[in-house]
């Protein structure tokens, strides 16, 4: 009996420490936006008939994060029928001091249905923090993009980030 109670008692214990161990965990959860005119450095794109592109394109472009320079850098893949279809890839910012954030993003670009090609479209996604440096590693996170691109795909094209960061604090 004796035993089973040294035994509970130390489970206890153990279970308290625990837990006190992770009320102490702290974060910080900021929202970010980052506002950026991406421009291709780089594609393979392939076209098929019936109006069909797929491939990937390298863009990148400076930004402001926090009120300090910074440069974007999305490395992105399509699969589009007239101009309209699913899209992916990485978004890497680096700011200024050397910090970097880094998140997969997921979405739909749609072109207009009244003409051929990619000009005119609009994106949507959602995106998944990956990590980061410095004072960012460790942090996880949601958010959303939308933007547009007036021309065919590989021209520019203007992106709003918007991701809610959650980082813990030392």
């Amino acid at each position: 009996m004796r035993l089973r109670a040294l035994t509970l008692t130390a489970l206890l214990g153990a279970t308290v420490l625990v837990g006190a161990g992770q009320a102490q965990a702290k974060t910080e959860t900021k929202t970010l936006t980052f506002k950026v005119d991406l421009t291709s450095q780089g594609t393979t794109l392939h076209n098929l008939p019936g109006d069909i592109t797929y491939g990937w394109n390298h863009l990148a472009g400076p930004t402001k994060w926090g009120g300090k320079k910074a440069d974007m850098e999305f490395l992105g893949n399509v699969d589009y029928v007239s101009g309209t279809g699913p899209f992916g890839g990485y978004v890497t910012v680096t700011r200024s001091d050397g910090t970097q954030l880094a998140w997969s993003v997921s979405g739909w670009a749609t072109a207009p249905s009244d003409q051929a090609g990619t000009a005119n479209a609009k994106f949507a996604g959602t995106l998944t923090v990956i990590g980061g440096s410095n004072s960012y590693e460790g942090a996880v996170g949601t958010g959303s993009m939308t933007g547009y691109r007036k021309s065919a795909l590989g021209s520019p094209v203007q992106l709003t980030f918007t991701v809610t960061v959650e980082r813990p604090q030392s």
